[in-house]
């Protein structure tokens, strides 16, 4: 009697998936039925000869002609998936990883052991014919005692839509799980005494490359190393005592191993449709394996167990905390960020006014303050906040408010963060977080000593159009960066506090800091080996215009002018060796780059109430990179790291002195 398979997915795993099916006997497996959307369902059915298509996974957990489902999904939804299918008594064969984390992975194999079905995790490698023969070699200890074990295993994925997506993927989620699993197998199960990680993350949290050194009992080590950004050899060796087994590119795929010199073929079948991923066709061993499994009445392969299962989860678990990835699935979840609001004013306004666009489950503005009640309680009214508060102490102290963001005028963070985070409260402060160095290292002690988060509100960095910009300069997609010109001008002395020196007043503060953090975030928070600075004055000592050269490293060079009598341009420059990127007006707030003469649009949400600054609905990335730095225990933010704030102080107070600009905070 045929195993009948439901597909749940309809994607290139899927279609792969299925493929490798149709190698194996029709006497054997059959393919039943598919869900996905529906119209993705029923071409994916018309394409793979599949008499049922459904338009959810519910139809296809109901379907009485289903022995086992194929979770074909990506790994952020395969805990949803599996549970839906375990539930409904499915069997399940689950596309690796397994899940997202250990707890994740506890809760699917708990949901399977209740439910008494057959659960693996698809690690396909293990049951590819020269995997089995490699487990002969060892069990009969052909090369002797096994002292290490290397894995390799990179590949560009940064290109693939989701892949630079720190909820969707990662190198070590991606391609490492192959490299772990082939350590894990070869030491059969062993947990290793001891692991140790280094990476190397894009702007965006998204481990690009990881490296890991494992040791376990008896001086016996295992290395690898994943990337997503380059392709390396992609192969293995175990070398032993009295020989070695290597294991050609690709490892995670073989079909040739060979041993002391001598080279083993062991070829796939044929496809009958193209694949997406190499040698797909080898997944048809992992399918025969759920079918002796499900005849023999196994609730899971000796092969690959769920004990195995569960300790590659705890492994990537602590590399992932070692190389400070987290995914906001390691969190506790339907917790919504409850947001303070600091000060009544239009910055806080246009800052609550984005909050909105985010989901509600997500973040909560709780509370509100100004230094006049009747100010708190009109914002509160305008923005339907349950508490106003007469004071920022009273704010400090409420039990409910788990981050403050602080809309203050400058001249007062200093006084603002400090009551804030001496309460214990994290923080997302303005721009810029204070005066000068001395004021910004005063902040920033204070918030280690409290160990709270704290974050300056440099809200462009989170902007997709400047994430964009972080991964082309990552793909060093326009060559080696040479120069990069910024300008921000506009008229702002029709504002009361614009002139005024007491204020924080000026064009550095209130606009260049735009163009210095944009050049910063350019050459990755470099410190420039030297500053050029010239300005023009108001007669109050406020600085009305300012032109800076910056010049860095390998001569690399950056410019920018800020002025606050007229309006400039406003766009911004970065030239490479190989092409260059634009951003159109307003630089400071983008929502469109050209790249090589391409332009792309990205769009801000509508407001749900007029603003007082443009596109300040995009104030709703910083608010959700406050919301998952918190999630993930961070204390402050990989994007807007403390370091950086501390850096464009610096740049900030040389540019000053340079030019005669002194505030009072400046002095004892």
């Amino acid at each position: 009697m045929a195993t009948r398979w439901g597909i749940c997915g309809a994607g290139k795993i899927s279609d792969d998936f299925t493929v490798a099916l149709k190698t194996r006997p029709t006497e054997d497996h059959q393919v039943v039925a598919v869900a996905c959307k529906l119209e993705d369902a029923q071409e994916f059915s018309r394409k793979h000869n599949i008499s049922q298509a459904y338009g959810s996974y519910e139809e296809l957990a109901r379907d009485p002609d289903v022995d086992v489902v194929y979770v074909g999904v990506i790994h952020p939804y395969h805990l949803k998936a599996c549970k839906l299918f375990i539930n409904a008594k499915k069997n399940v064969l689950c596309e690796k990883s397994l899940a997202m984390n250990t707890k994740e992975v506890k809760e699917i194999l708990d949901s399977a052991k209740k439910n008494n079905v057959f659960l693996m995790e698809a690690v396909w490698t293990r049951f590819f014919q020269a995997s089995v023969e490699i487990r002969n070699l060892l069990a009969q200890e052909y090369i002797g005692e096994v002292k290490m074990v290397r894995a390799d295993y990179s590949l560009p994925l940064l290109h693939m839509s989701r892949s630079d997506q720190k909820d969707l993927s990662g190198a070590l989620l991606g391609l490492g799980i192959y490299c772990l699993q082939f350590i894990s197998m070869v030491y059969k199960g062993e947990k290793p005494e001891s692991i140790q990680a280094r990476g190397v993350c894009l702007a965006i949290g998204v481990d690009e490359t990881v490296a890991v050194i494992l040791k376990y009992s008896k001086n016996r080590m295992a290395t690898f190393t994943c990337s997503a950004g380059v392709e390396l050899h992609s192969e293995a060796i175990i070398i032993g005592t009295e020989g070695k087994i290597q294991v050609l590119s690709p490892m995670w795929c073989p079909t040739s191993i060979i041993v002391d010199r001598k080279e083993t073929e062991h070829p796939v079948p044929e496809r009958c449709l193209s694949l997406n991923f190499t040698y797909s066709t080898g997944k048809r061993y992992e399918i025969e394996e759920a079918r002796q499994c499900l005849l023999k009445g196994l609730k899971e392969s000796p092969v690959t167990p769920h004990a195995y299962t569960l300790l590659l989860a705890e492994m990537e678990d602590e590399i992932r905390q070692q190389v400070e990835v987290g995914y906001s699935q390691d969190c506790q979840r339907n917790m919504a960020t409850r947001w303070g609001i600091c000060s009544a004013g239009k910055i806080s306004h246009d800052f609550t006014v984005a909050l909105k666009t985010l989901p509600a489950e997500d973040h909560q503005v709780v509370a509100a303050a100004a230094r006049k009640l009747e100010d708190a309680q009109e914002f509160a009214r305008k923005h339907n906040i349950s508490k106003a508060y007469g004071s920022y102490e009273e704010l400090a102290r409420d039990p409910d408010v788990d981050v403050v963001f602080i809309g203050v005028i400058h001249p007062y963070h200093l006084k603002a963060c400090k009551l804030f985070i001496n309460a214990k409260k994290n923080v997302l402060c303005e721009k810029p977080l204070a005066m000068n160095t001395k004021e910004v290292k005063e902040i920033l002690d204070s918030a280690k000593k409290n160990d709270v988060f704290l974050m300056e509100g440099v809200w462009t960095r989170f902007f997709p159009a400047s994430v964009q910009i972080g991964k082309l300069l990552a793909q060093e997609y326009i060559g080696e960066v040479k120069m990069v010109r910024a300008d921000f001008g506009v008229p702002l002395f029709h504002m009361p506090r614009s002139d005024q020196k007491d204020l924080g007043g000026g064009a550095l503060l209130d606009l260049g800091i735009y163009c210095l953090q944009f050049i910063s975030m350019v050459y990755k928070g470099e410190k420039p080996e030297s500053i050029q600075a010239s300005r023009v004055c108001l007669e109050t000592g406020v600085d009305e215009t300012l032109a800076v050269i910056l010049k860095y490293s390998k001569n690399r060079m950056a410019m920018f002018t800020c002025f606050a009598g007229v309006q400039l341009h406003n766009d911004a420059i970065i030239v490479g060796t190989k092409g260059k990127i634009q951003v159109p007006s307003p630089m400071w707030c983008p929502t469109s780059l050209i790249v090589n003469k391409k332009e792309t649009q990205y769009p801000v949400p509508e407001p749900y109430l007029p603003l007082n600054f443009a596109n300040s609905t995009g104030k709703r990335y910083e608010a959700e990179e406050v919301r998952q730095c918190l999630l993930k225990g961070l204390k402050e933010s990989p994007v807007m790291p403390h370091a950086d704030s501390l850096l464009l102080a610096e740049m900030e107070d040389e540019i000053r002195r340079q030019v005669g600009g002194v505030y009072s905070q400046d002095c004892q």
